[in-house]
């Protein structure tokens, strides 16, 4: 019952905290000091608020590294990814599920992911591709360390360059189109003068044999 009674007194601030939750790493602190710690642990946290308001900062960042939740205090700290969308340009994009409430893209997550993440640009133009294309590579230069994204850079360059080749052979194999017969206006005025001329040239032909018959 007594040691209920002390959790609670001992709950008030940081210090108390961490005293009852790490007793013995504050004690093992307290005599480096070359104090000797107290085992009673209100004794003990007295102790190692004197030392602090004597030592200042250098004791206080100390107990911090013996906070008992320091590791899940120090994540709940660290600076969260923008939730920029690469595909959609919104800031929608959810870092842990990997997936755009806007537009439900998902990043590249790894060997095997290949294909599901290609199949997401089945809908996209060339133009839009290449758009994207230059999203990520600017991220993947502010990430060098990220080996996923330079993966996704080289994958879809891969499906660019893919696009261009199908698209250029589609074009080589195409019927050349020869140049069709066509005639310019001059040679159409030509035309008719010596259609009219071979006309006339034939009816006199034809009324000199009536003669001679």
């Amino acid at each position: 019952m007594k040691k209920h009674s002390d959790t609670n007194n001992l709950g008030q601030n940081r210090i108390d905290y961490i005293v009852y939750h790490n007793p013995d790493d504050v004690s093992k602190l307290l005599e480096q000091y070359g104090f000797e710690a107290p085992e009673n642990p209100k004794h003990l946290a007295e102790a190692i608020k004197e030392l602090s308001r004597k030592k200042g900062r250098k004791v206080i960042k100390e107990l911090i590294d013996l906070h008992p939740d320091k590791d899940v205090i120090l994540k709940l700290n660290q600076p969260k990814e923008d939730g920029f969308c690469g595909a959609c340009s919104n800031d929608s994009y959810n870092t842990e599920s990997n997936y755009c409430v806007s537009c439900g893209h998902s990043n590249y997550a790894g060997s095997g992911n290949e294909n599901n993440f290609l199949s997401q640009f089945e809908s996209y133009k060339d133009k839009e591709l290449e758009r994207y294309y230059q999203t990520i590579v600017k991220k993947s230069n502010s990430n060098p360390q990220d080996k996923n994204l330079a993966q996704e850079v080289q994958i879809v360059w891969n499906e660019i360059r893919t696009r261009k080749l199908a698209l250029k052979k589609e074009d080589e194999q195409k019927p050349s189109v020869s140049n069709s017969f066509s005639i310019t206006k001059d040679e159409m005025i030509l035309f008719g003068v010596v259609f009219i001329a071979g006309a006339l040239v034939g009816h006199g032909l034809k009324f000199n044999y009536s003669n001679v018959k």
